[in-house]
């Protein structure tokens, strides 16, 4: 990109500037001169990064950029408040003293002392937990630690896409400055390949007990990952939650400190919700005093970033929209200039496909509550004592509103294991193989066409639906 499209920005030491991307705007940022960083990540030198949503680039040292297309932008202004960002360096560099520790010690014991820090950040929505997540793993990494990134905000997730949660180890090829300009990690950024649950909606009071259960899947999963994994283990666990902290929130938030072992949890900026949890941990301190049990966790409050803004109902729709299209289309990357094309425009990295599967191959399920006691329930099904239920839809009942609908690919091992057991938690915390969109229902053709990232035959014929559709 000639520097003549370019805005010129200097700022200064330990400054920021905070950008503001409307939907369907390419604006392309280049480092020119110094360093600075995205939500923790180095910006490399001299390569233009296209931006998406709301990003703050922050440097330490000093630092000239160029950025392109300002006109089109929602906002865009340089600030020196940035006490947040020394918090966070600060919260980093405690945590590097708790890896420290683990890793030094005896790696023959089978207790806590010799994991890495297990964090858990909370708060209301737009408070920037998700930024703060980011910004721990990129300085980790950066250290060349491991830490497991996991994600249970199901409408607003950074590694999967709406109405997902997942865990996924970070990797410097992964967690970079331009992987974090976007609202998903995942999908065509070739990063590692998550471990992924579908919860099936944006709403994560929707249904409780799946939301608990899927929970301890990933606490589970992440144990056995780090079973196996000396440098992993002492890297540790950084778990994002979603905004529910009210009534049923607030009992999610206990509920996931308990499943994955939480030492540290981290209140972004929430006076009442520090005093909860505070309240609750000395409540039970003094059990974990006479029980062989973990300590109770570390509470530290968090100075929240003045970057942070509400986001209305418009903004988040077009997230999830970009996220969903990000899973499919990949990343917007400029490709490199030749004779022909001295400027080129950014594009995007991947074509996906469209896979047209009969309705007689198709098995579709929806994950529901069980709404009658289980002494009305038959005793021989197999799902009987399962407070979750998987819902068959027969292919040839859906109408026009299945139109655009995202459904969640089984995992062949998953459908493999529902066959035997008939145990519906077999498919719903089996983990999924991927996503496609039905892009069009043939009742003439008893088929339906379906969008797939993939060419070729889909991992499965197995889907589940939720209420998560995409319109491009």
């Amino acid at each position: 990109m000639a520097s003549d499209n370019l805005t010129q920005h200097n700022l200064n030491p330990e400054a920021e500037i905070r950008i503001e991307v409307p939907a369907n705007v390419t604006c392309t940022l280049i480092l020119q001169e110094g360093s600075a960083e995205i939500f923790g990540a180095e910006i490399p030198l001299r390569t233009p990064i296209e931006l998406t949503g709301k990003v703050a680039v922050f440097t330490w040292h000093g630092c000239a950029l160029g950025i392109s297309h300002e006109d089109k932008l929602d906002m865009i202004y340089e600030s020196a408040e940035t006490d947040a960002n020394v918090c966070f360096v600060n919260a980093h560099a405690q945590l590097e003293a708790m890896r420290d520790a683990a890793a030094t010690s005896d790696s023959a014991e089978a207790n806590h002392t010799n994991n890495g820090p297990r964090v858990l950040l909370v708060g209301p929505a737009d408070s920037g937990k998700s930024a703060l997540a980011r910004t721990l793993t990129a300085y980790a990494v950066k250290l060349g630690r491991t830490p497991l990134l996991v994600d249970l905000d199901a409408s607003q997730n950074m590694l999967s896409v709406p109405g997902t949660m997942a865990v996924a180890p970070a990797s410097v090829d992964v967690f970079n400055a331009e992987s974090y300009t976007h609202a998903s990690m995942m999908g065509g950024s070739g990063a590692s390949m998550p471990f992924v649950l579908w919860y099936g909606s944006e709403d994560c009071l929707s249904n409780e007990d799946l939301y608990r259960a899927q929970v301890k899947k990933l606490a589970s999963v992440i144990e056995q990952r780090l079973g196996g994994d000396a440098d992993m283990r002492a890297s540790g666990i950084i778990v994002n939650t979603s905004g529910c902290i009210e009534g049923a929130g607030y009992d999610y938030l206990v509920h996931a400190i308990d499943s994955f072992r939480i030492d540290v949890v981290l209140v972004m900026g929430h006076d009442r919700l520090y005093s909860m949890l505070g309240t609750h941990f000395a409540k039970t301190a003094s059990e974990h005093k006479t029980q062989d049990e973990d300590p109770a966790p570390k509470l530290i409050k968090m100075t929240r970033s003045g970057g942070v803004v509400a986001r209305d109902s418009a903004f988040r729709r077009a997230t999830r929209a970009q996220s969903i299209k990000r899973y499919f289309y990949g990343d917007m990357v400029l490709p490199k200039a030749t004779e022909t094309a001295p400027t080129p425009s950014p594009q995007r990295q991947f074509s996906p496909s469209l896979a047209e599967v009969s309705f007689s191959d198709v098995k579709l399920y929806e994950v529901s509550r069980v709404s009658l006691s289980a002494s009305l329930l038959p005793v021989s099904s197999a799902q009987a004592t399962d407070p979750i239920q998987l819902e068959e839809i027969e292919p040839a009942s859906v109408g026009p509103n299945f139109t655009k609908k995202l459904l969640a690919v089984c995992h062949p091992t998953s459908v493999e294991s529902y066959a035997r057991s008939g145990r519906a938690r077999d498919l719903y915390l089996g983990g999924i193989a991927g996503f496609v969109v039905v892009e069009k229902v043939d009742q003439a053709r008893s088929s339906f066409s379906m969008l797939s990232p993939c060419v070729g035959s889909l991992p499965s014929t197995h889907f589940l639906t939720g209420d998560i559709s995409w319109m491009e």
